[in-house]
């Protein structure tokens, strides 16, 4: 099921993992701090109808994932019932305590080719104290966009040139270390990884990557040896690393997995100073690369994860365990420092939302199936179906976020909130 080799230097996680930020308490970007989906909350042990705070109805659909900072969670959505609908973006900003929506904001973007399971409102937003950023793609013109928190008022828009991808957009803009970092993969030429003045929009860096199959991998942080920050990019097969203030490349693999698989699931930094690189094609092919010293500069191959890992879910680490989720509801728990595999359990499915974990090693993993269930097992060595529980929505594939010690939930056109 995977082949290993032996790690020659195990740097200490405290060394190497940029978890969570100044902002533990906020869900900032797509999965959280630094995309790694762990967060602490108190939830009930049994999940009921009476632990909803609210449900929200959007004023559209879509697969993007909420980001929370205070008291206001933020989505994207595509329109429904006119006949402009699928030309049309719509930013909304909801309020954590009641549900109730504070402002949208809406963007033409008209309409291009994409996978059929995919959305116009695929990215997830990205957001700190005072902006809101989105990235909005289209074949003709892709822009990012900063809102203010307060009333959805265009800050600033910076013209990114076209976007053309036959999937179509999936990535998510990220903020922290002092920029808004983009990628953006396609696959006609011209795709790059940037950072972007979170005031201002100037473009602080821009480099660019390999273009030919289109990534929707979105980046994450990782610290270098000498204490840098670096931005970590996934896509067409390879993974690089570029340091976070001025751009510049500090390493590269310009071909992680054998396959050549697509690159669907964002990076992961693990413990040790692991990084996870997810390459996939269709419901069933996988190959996954961890990959050592990366923060000295010189990455190799620790070892590959064949078949058992997913295509589009992102896995999750918890502690010295890593959580492989499948399409099709195979969970596969193994052992981060070399591979080995624990135990492997079907929890039906199928699933294209990624795992999130709540209270560590010995908490609860909490994914939500297409056909809108949210599912919870034990993060733990013993595998523990602990509940599903509808949500009474089809075609759900966003990641739930945490904050506040609340659950909040994203289905095909609402906004659920968990957690008394």
């Amino acid at each position: 099921m995977h082949t290993r080799t032996p790690l020659s230097t195990i740097l200490p996680a405290a060394l190497i993992a940029l978890t969570f930020t100044a902002h533990a308490q906020e869900w900032t970007r797509f999965r959280g701090p630094n995309g790694s989906g762990l967060a602490n909350a108190k939830l009930p042990e049994q999940l009921t109808e009476r632990d909803i705070n609210w449900r929200c109805k959007l004023p559209g659909s879509g697969h993007s994932s909420p980001v929370v900072w205070g008291d206001r969670i933020f989505v994207t959505a595509t329109p429904e019932g006119r006949a402009d609908a699928e030309a049309k973006r719509v930013v909304v900003c909801v309020s954590a305590k009641d549900g109730k929506i504070l402002w949208q904001r809406e963007y033409a973007t008209g309409t291009y080719r994409k996978h059929a399971d995919n959305s116009f409102a695929s990215p997830s937003c990205t957001v700190d104290a005072e902006r809101v950023f989105v990235w909005i793609a289209g074949p003709d013109k892709s822009q990012l966009v900063a809102l203010a928190q307060a009333d959805g008022k265009q800050l600033w828009a910076v013209d990114l040139g076209t976007f053309k991808s036959q999937h179509g957009a999936g990535a998510s803009p990220i903020v922290d270390k002092g920029a808004v970092f983009l990628q953006s993969s396609q696959d006609e030429p011209g795709s790059f990884i940037a950072a972007f003045d979170p005031a201002t929009g100037k473009q602080i860096w821009r480099n660019e990557i390999k273009s030919g199959q289109h990534s929707i991998a979105t980046p994450c942080f990782f610290k270098g040896t000498d204490g840098t920050a670096q931005v970590i990019s996934l896509g067409d097969g390879g993974l690089a690393g570029f340091d976070a203030k001025s751009g510049s490349k500090a390493w590269d693999m310009t071909k992680i997995t054998a396959s050549g698989y697509r690159c669907v699931a964002s990076p992961l930094v693990m413990e040790g100073g692991l990084i996870l690189a997810q390459t996939g094609q269709g419901q069933a092919a996988s190959e996954i690369a961890v990959i050592r010293d990366a923060a000295a500069g010189k990455p190799a191959k620790a070892y590959d994860i064949v078949r058992i890992g997913g295509y589009v879910p992102v896995p999750v680490a918890v502690g010295d365990l890593l959580f492989l989720w499948k399409e099709n509801g195979t969970v596969t728990c193994t052992r981060i420092s070399d591979g080995e595999q624990i135990w492997s359990e079907r929890v039906e499915g199928p699933y294209y939302s990624s795992p999130i974990c709540i209270g560590g090693k010995g908490g609860r993993l909490y994914n939500v199936t297409r056909s809108g269930e949210l599912v919870v097992i034990a993060a733990a060595e013993k595998f523990q179906l602990l509940q599903r529980f509808p949500l009474a929505e089809k075609n759900s594939f966003a990641t739930p976020a945490v904050s506040g010690g609340h659950l909040y939930v994203r289905t095909y056109s609402q906004l659920i909130s968990i957690g008394k």
